[in-house]
């Protein structure tokens, strides 16, 4: 083609590439809202020129593709930093709620009420014929028995939302996986066909950018420009056009599994999964609040045997005609220093003896003297049979086993007490014990001391036997046990190395005391892991904007240049048409 049809050909292809320019410009202005939406661009290219009377001549422009303004490792690190940043958003909420759990400032915070516990100790121990201050104590011990029971219950309820939680993630990664399938599909046909699917990659790159706001994700686009997302262990999730679910698995349906095309179960990604929400919710239920369940149970427990063993070595304002151990052998043929024998205190049994004394109906010893009854914590030594054979051949006496627990009575008209025992079985029985329970779930009052505050062991019996109702020792002793540094277990929980059981020598309130603090740190890491996070994802998603996002004062600049190269193109067309005329006028 040459003279005035080349330049019609050439108007004709300039109108078109301005008309292009203005639909791509219309279609980022109609978009400048749209969430991951790329900034598209009409590429022109000059046709390849045409020899005409010895002359190369241009033949006009084609408009060769529209491309995307986006930069793929921008993407990918925007993703990866808001995938953190929802990890450290989910920690930091769920840290304030436990926060607000282990509140120090109010009367009914488990350090206050510790404090007012040893202090209604020392009322005591001022007073010990005393009922209100007996009463007092009593009544404060359910309600801090009930306190520690009541936060153990709220972490194990946290605990159960995060599962309900990690469920409802389950469901919204698996809808997202589905659709990004669905994208890959119709993007790979629409490849084939025309050109690159600009609209449909923007659509792609924001699911998968939700998705990593869930979970862990890997992403290899194939060469057909289709995209292979994958997770924790290497576990695909979405490949061509297939997903691949996640599923709940474990007895209680709080594990995540891979459940392939079919849904069936066949690996465990629990403990692989670090990012996203997911993996904030995990970390929060299976470490930090696992931690510190297993910590308050710890102090609780050694708190329970602290005051239950001193306990034990007093005497109330009267003696037992009757008394029964709370805490129960699962065997009693087994030896009750060994785990075989289903003691919670097994291991705080040791080599000893425990004096048992016997009282007539005057308050009178029996035999002037005391049963020292020997208990032996090595293997092949002193089983519940074996203990309660020995305390029932003591006089006017007997001793049965019942429902796993000792039970002792004493004759009519006698009664019995305890003194000195070094072997701790009583204790580890439950026999003239304050508290019932082994951890701060199970926590309770002995039932003895709740039908009658005179068995609150204030007093202890002397080497002739005889007991006061006006002796503090054994009150004094245990008001002191706030001062004791003993052993507790601290726990580390890590879900892929296991939990490790340490142990720390304090006191049981120094101990409390760092539990919280150390709450509030990983409260303080969180927040600042968070702020940091926001803060890297703002300034990565400030430089993908100024890659991708829409300028709408660069836009109206374009429409003005395209609306100009339009009209110029048009009075190309205009003078043309003038041109033919002229020459078809010619004779």
């Amino acid at each position: 083609m040459s003279g005035l049809g080349l330049i019609l050909s050439i108007a004709r292809d300039a109108l078109a590439a301005q008309q292009y320019g203005i639909n791509v410009t219309g279609h980022n202005i109609a978009n400048v809202n749209t969430e991951g939406y790329s900034r598209q661009t009409s590429v022109n290219e000059a046709r390849e020129p045409a020899p005409y009377g010895g002359l190369l001549l241009g033949r006009g422009v084609d408009v060769t593709q529209v491309l995307r303004a986006s930069d793929q490792f921008i993407e990918s690190q925007l993703m990866d930093r808001k995938s953190d940043m929802s990890t450290s958003q989910e920690l930091e909420n769920y840290m304030q709620v436990m926060e607000g759990l282990f509140n120090e400032n109010s009367e009914t915070s488990i350090s206050m009420m510790m404090s007012k516990f040893w202090n209604l100790w020392q009322d005591i121990a001022n007073n010990p014929s005393g009922s209100t201050e007996r009463v007092a104590l009593y009544e404060h011990s359910i309600l801090m028995s009930d306190q520690l029971k009541t936060l153990n219950t709220d972490l194990i309820q946290i605990q159960t939302d995060l599962t309900r939680a990690l469920s409802g993630g389950i469901v919204q990664i698996n809808e997202i996986t589905n659709e990004i399938a669905q994208v890959n599909g119709r993007l790979v046909a629409m490849e084939a066909a025309t050109s690159i699917a600009n609209d449909l990659r923007d659509k792609r790159n924001t699911l998968t950018s939700e998705l990593a706001q869930y979970i862990d994700v890997k992403t290899f686009e194939q060469t057909n420009g289709s995209l292979t997302i994958i997770t924790a262990k290497g576990c695909v999730l979405v490949h061509g056009n297939d997903n691949y679910n996640l599923v709940s698995g474990g007895d209680n349906g709080d594990r995540i599994m891979w459940g392939g095309k079919d849904g069936v179960a066949t690996g465990d990604l629990t403990n692989n999964i670090t990012r996203g929400k997911m993996g904030g919710w995990l970390e929060m239920r299976d470490e930090i609040i696992e931690k510190y369940k297993l910590d308050l149970n710890a102090m609780a427990e050694e708190f329970i045997w602290t005051v239950n063993q001193q306990h034990s070595q007093g005497v109330g304002m009267e003696a037992f005609s009757a008394v029964t151990g709370i805490y129960a052998v699962s065997d009693a043929g087994e030896e009750l220093g060994t785990e075989a024998s289903g003691l919670n205190y097994y291991d705080k049994i040791s080599d000893g003896t425990f004096n048992l004394w016997v009282y007539d109906s005057n308050g009178d010893l029996d035999t002037g003297e005391p049963s020292v009854i020997i208990v032996d914590a090595n293997a092949g030594g002193t089983k519940l049979t074996d203990l309660r054979d020995t305390i029932d051949g003591v006089a006017n006496i007997s001793a049965i086993i019942t429902g796993g627990k000792l039970k002792i009575d004493a004759g009519t008209g006698y009664t019995f007490a305890f003194s000195d025992d070094t072997s701790n079985v009583l204790a580890a029985l439950g026999i003239n014990t304050l508290f019932t329970g082994a951890n701060a779930g199970g926590m309770d009052l002995n039932n003895k001391i709740s039908l009658d505050k005179n068995y609150i062991a204030a007093a202890q019996i002397d080497a002739s036997g005889h007991y006061a109702s006006g002796d503090n020792t054994n009150a004094l002793a245990i008001a002191d046990l706030q001062y004791t540094s003993i052993d507790i277990s601290l726990w580390t929980c890590d879900r892929i190395d296991g939990n490790t059981e340490g142990s720390v020598t304090a006191t049981i309130d120094n101990y409390y005391h760092s539990m919280v603090s150390s709450i509030g740190i990983k409260s303080s890491s969180i927040s600042r892991s968070r702020a940091f996070n926001a803060v890297m994802a703002n300034k990565i998603g400030e430089i993908r904007d100024s890659i991708s996002a829409v300028s709408l004062d660069e836009e109206m600049t374009n429409i003005i240049k395209f609306q100009r190269a339009f009209q110029a193109a048009a009075k190309l067309i205009s003078i043309s048409d003038e041109m033919l005329n002229t020459l078809l006028s010619v004779k």
